[in-house]
């Protein structure tokens, strides 16, 4: 989820909010959560469906037919109606934005905190379960990791938790030198 603008947040979170509380009710919130990886990908790699569904002068109505062809059979009926509802209201540009906050509301739900961890080299599986499990009874919830590799960090490990970063890099110590010798 490349496109998430942290300006619109706040809107696509009360979206997110109502299909969370509607897949809820109905026990698919996991369900829901895959249907909407899946638009957020078709609606990601299709530059012509972006430009139709972004288009003022084309009608909801042929919006609506154009994402009922795409997606219809693919996504359960609530998804349908929901991405009708973006369609409706013009805000079909939300979707990244709208998984995003689905996605850590779906993870808060199930008591799972996110972590994205960024090294200079590729971590060995040792140490991997070592930082999970030591984060684990750190923060008292069900840790997942995501792993980047950035090799300008030289060394070190760079934590993201939430709105949160944890820099421990060898570049971010250098940095730090760097200005109390200034």
């Amino acid at each position: 989820m490349t496109n998430i603008d942290n300006k619109l947040i706040s809107v696509a979170k009360r979206y997110s909010d109502a299909i969370l509380e509607v897949a809820k009710e109905r026990n698919e919130l996991d369900a829901v959560f895959e249907d909407l990886k899946n638009a957020v990908n078709v609606y990601d790699y299709s530059e012509d469906l972006r430009a139709f569904l972004s288009h003022p002068a084309i009608p909801a109505k042929d919006k609506k037919e154009l994402v009922k062809s795409v997606f219809e059979g693919k996504v359960a009926d609530i998804t349908m109606n929901f991405l009708f509802t973006l369609v409706d209201r013009n805000k079909f540009n939300l979707i990244d934005t709208i998984l995003y906050c689905y996605e850590n509301s779906l993870n808060d739900a199930k008591n799972i905190l996110k972590v994205n961890v960024i090294s200079a080299v590729e971590i060995d599986n040792d140490l991997k379960e070592n930082l999970k499990s030591k984060l684990e009874t750190k923060l008292r919830k069900a840790v997942v990791l995501d792993y980047e590799i950035k090799p300008e960090i030289i060394a070190g490990l760079i934590l993201k938790i939430k709105d949160k970063t944890i820099d421990g890099s060898m570049a971010h110590k250098l940095q730090e030198m760097k200005k109390q010798l200034a």
